[in-house]
């Protein structure tokens, strides 16, 4: 089965997220020059700020890979579902086609087929 593995980042602290951080708590601070002094109390520093970033950032990478796993999965259930004949004729179309290897294109194209929009030959649309 065509798939397309899904890359690791990492979180990366930078010189530009540092001066962007701080421009941002500049420009809360100028915004209303009166409580200037009570604003800055409240803000955080750079390296906490980047420790939270680096956090969300990991939180987010795991969520995501879960959704994607979980996509690839149904999409797999799906495709077990049908008949033999159907089931190799919609795995040789997904090996062949030029779709990106992912679950939302495999689902699509199992949508597709079971709506009627996706024609293989000696298959019909029924499971």
């Amino acid at each position: 089965m065509r798939f397309k593995r899904y890359g690791r980042y990492e979180f990366t602290d930078t010189p530009r997220k540092r001066a962007a951080f701080a421009r941002k708590q500049r420009l809360e601070r100028e915004a209303f020059p009166l409580f200037a002094d009570q604003i800055a109390a409240e803000q955080i520093g750079a390296d906490e700020e980047m420790k939270g970033r680096r956090e969300q950032w990991d939180r987010q990478t795991a969520a995501d890979r879960s959704r994607r796993a979980t996509q690839w999965r149904k999409a797999r259930g799906r495709l077990r579902g049908y008949r033999a004949p159907v089931r190799s004729a919609l795995h040789a179309y997904w090996q062949q086609c030029r779709w990106p290897a992912d679950p939302e294109y495999l689902l699509t194209m199992l949508h597709m087929y079971d709506t009627g929009r996706l024609s293989l030959p000696d298959t019909s649309p029924t499971n």
